[in-house]
């Protein structure tokens, strides 16, 4: 088996009526049948559903047993099964003391049947019973068969709901029957251990099937009569969409997308993330902090770009010259667009190196080396060293972000305090170690890595405003929604977030409002809701960022269609192999590429926040692409280097097409001098020549696009600026 389960759909007409005077006789198979009956204030019905129960399966079989599980019924159900108990030997009553929902009365029944057949229906008589007459024949072969309703008898706002369900429940579980909900279900009693529900609610059914699923067990689907219902009150109604809907998407998330790490799966513990305390190799950290100082810092001197790296040049400058520490200001005029983290970090700088244009480049610099360090660290605490080594490559190795995070601008470093703020979140949400049946970390967050994510949204705040905590809160707040085996915070948690957040940026706000009095309706009003909402500049189409985001990367997207892939299988092999961290890293990168989208003011260096988890999650890909070490020696960087894989060959040719063609472009536009055009033409044919007919590692891949980058860096990126540079605007005098 492949993982899938096998579905076999049989119409009503393969099965004959049957008969009501049939039994089994030597040569047919006799089945011997548990039906459990879950049974909630059924005191008006409970009769007949037993009496129909006693009914069908002594036409059906000579050895059957109708459990009766009353959960914890408040009016008279319990004493009117005890009396039909006492009349009917086959007949068992179960009882739970207080209302513990539907899931549990299932468990409970299956728990206490003892034939090889085991089956539940509910006890409102909106089925035939006698139909199990078509389904018993098929558990021979099929370790489940389940029942859809052949023209349901439904209000049609349940028949409504109920389609919706079993559309929602197919395409996100892969269920793949259509009805998921029908109450008449026969199972194999040895497969029933694997399917045990964990909820309480009417979603058992779905989990039920999405288990069968996972674990390769073939499905039967057989037609049904349906009644309408005569007694009694349905127990689903418009009010159990909502909290199926708080089960569904959380069980989705943890048992077929990430169910790594999830109780039942193993004797063993399973490692959430690794302790801090373990040193981190000294080469692979060595190895990644040159080659961020070598993109991040080469060339600093390359005139700044207008129009906005001039300005946010321009801006500390001024401050420190004028003495205005507080307010920011622009040829003497307050410029309230932005908060003041970025200008104080720059007066620094020129404080320290003096009054130069690569001086205020140094700020961006510097949180480009950090950001990509922190990703490193993120990635190695939650997900191991090497696939923490992918990531951080994986970053620091595209284009994209090496050319955004270069530029003297709020993005570069707003980029830095949202990465460190969700790593340090993930840190105190994920438990150090997990154990089977521990339910996850029941010990609340971890509250100095809690501290230390609000103190980065603070200096998030301190950078570029409220947008910091929007892309900070809302992958903390579905992820806690979504996740049921991390540390659930506290509303004195996100109070605490918040107000130690707001500690640090609020006394700047409180002290320009002061000093400013239009200065709230400008920022936040007019500088955040109208530019989100109704933008006055820099319009453009939501899909603005995705083809620069996927361009930008190169050439790690090309790991994307069988990323895809590999997240789309719903195997339970293939689903163990995703860790809980991934979902995260997915959920920060896409929340925050949604966001940017749905704004209608959009620049390029928006989405920068958006690129680390994206290559944390790229990264996790690239490691299971790679061999695990077989022996000790056999370190990330070693596998990396050696094992070569095509799509690695492809990527790397295709960083040399793109530096050729980009070359070429840059020859017909005269930035750079014919004779050193041509040098770089001819290394890179070479190099594309000595490749193009070898089976490449992806180190190789890395490397070449590292020296790629450099190169571009080097030459390429001051010779743009020169075209579009008017004039240094920061000069060493002038203080």
């Amino acid at each position: 088996m492949d993982g899938r389960s096998s579905l076999l759909a049989v119409p009503s007409a393969s099965f004959p009526a049957v008969s009501r005077n049939f039994s089994p006789s030597a040569s047919e198979p006799c089945w011997r049948l548990s039906l459990v009956l879950p049974a909630y204030n059924e005191e008006a019905g409970i009769q007949q559903a037993i009496e129909e129960a006693c009914q069908a399966l002594e036409e059906l079989t000579t050895a059957y047993e109708i459990l009766v599980v009353d959960d914890g019924s408040g009016d008279g159900t319990a004493d009117l099964v005890a009396e039909l108990a006492a009349e009917r030997p086959h007949v068992r009553l179960l009882r739970h003391e207080s209302n513990r929902g539907y899931g549990a009365a299932l468990r409970t029944g299956f728990a206490a049947a003892r034939f090889e057949r085991v089956a539940f229906t509910d006890a409102d008589c909106q089925f035939h019973l006698a139909d199990l007459g078509r389904l018993l024949p098929l558990s021979d072969r099929y370790s489940l068969v389940v029942g859809w309703r052949q023209h349901r008898q439904d209000p049609w706002r349940r028949r409504f709901l109920s389609r919706g369900y079993n559309m929602l429940t197919s395409a996100l579980l892969g269920t793949r029957v259509r009805d998921c909900d029908c109450a008449l279900k026969v199972f194999q009693r040895e497969v029933l251990p694997k399917l045990l529900p964990e909820t309480n609610t009417f979603f058992v059914n779905a989990e039920m099937l999405t288990k069968a699923r996972q674990r390769g067990l073939e499905v039967a689907e057989v037609s049904v009569r349906h009644r309408p219902r005569l007694r009694g009150q349905s127990k689903v109604s418009l009010r159990e969409v909502p909290r199926t809907l708080a089960t569904l998407l959380p069980f989705w998330w943890s048992h077929v997308l990430f169910p790594t790490g999830r109780a039942g799966h193993g004797n063993a513990p399973v490692r959430a993330h690794r302790d801090i305390s373990t040193p981190c190799s000294p080469i692979v950290f060595g190895i990644l902090l040159l080659l961020a100082a070598t993109l991040f810092f080469l060339r600093l001197r390359a005139p700044l770009l207008e129009p906005q790296e001039p300005r946010y040049a321009e801006i500390p400058r001024q401050m420190f010259r004028l003495g205005h520490l507080l307010v920011p200001v622009l040829h003497g005029e307050p410029y309230l667009d932005k908060p003041p983290l970025l200008y104080w970090l720059v007066m620094g700088s020129y404080a320290v190196f003096g009054v130069h244009d690569w001086a205020a480049r140094l700020v961006p610099g510097l949180a480009g080396v950090l950001t990509v360090l922190l990703t490193y660290w993120w990635g190695r605490r939650v997900v191991g060293e090497r696939a923490g080594l992918c990531g951080a490559l994986v970053l620091c190795l595209s284009a994209g972000f090496v050319y955004r995070q270069r530029m003297l601008n709020m993005d570069s470093l707003l980029c830095l305090w949202v990465t460190a703020a969700l790593a340090s979140a993930h840190a105190a949400l994920t438990p150090l170690v997990s154990f089977p049946n521990s339910g996850g970390d029941t010990k609340g967050v971890r509250q100095g890595w809690w501290f230390l994510s609000a103190t980065a949204c603070g200096l998030g705040l301190l950078t570029k405003g409220p947008v910091a905590l929007v892309l900070i809160a809302m992958p903390l707040v579905l992820y806690t929604f979504l996740e049921p085996r991390c540390a659930r915070p506290c509303w004195r948690d996100w109070t605490l977030f918040v107000l130690l957040a707001a500690a640090l940026a609020a006394p700047w706000y409180v002290a320009v409002m002061m000093q400013v009095p239009d200065f709230a309706y400008t920022f936040f009003w007019r500088h955040h809701v109208e530019r989100f909402l109704r933008p006055f500049d820099h319009q453009k189409p939501a899909w603005f960022y995705l083809p620069g985001l996927l361009a930008g990367m190169l050439p790690w997207t090309l790991l994307l269609p069988g990323f895809l892939r590999f997240l789309s299988r719903r195997s339970l092999h293939a689903a163990r192999r995703r860790p809980p961290a991934l979902g995260f890293f997915l959920l920060s990168s896409l929340l925050c590429l949604v966001f940017f989208s749905a704004s209608g003011c959009k620049r390029p260096a928006y989405i920068l926040p958006a690129m680390p988890p994206l290559a944390l999650a790229l990264g996790c890909y690239l490691n299971l692409l790679v061999p695990r070490p077989r022996r000790q020696t056999d370190t990330g960087i070693r596998l990396l280097w050696q094992w070569r894989s095509r799509l690695a060959g492809l990527a790397t040719l295709l960083v040399l097409i793109l530096a050729l063609a980009i070359l070429t472009l840059v020859g017909f536009k005269h930035l750079l001098s014919p004779s050193t055009v041509w040098i770089l033409v001819l290394l890179a044919a070479c190099s594309f020549a000595l490749l193009c007919t070898r089976r490449l590692s992806w180190g190789v891949c890395a490397a070449v696009t590292f020296v790629v980058l450099t190169l571009g860096v080097y030459y390429l990126q001051p010779a743009y600026n020169r075209q579009f540079a008017r004039h240094h605007l920061t000069r060493a005098d002038g203080w």
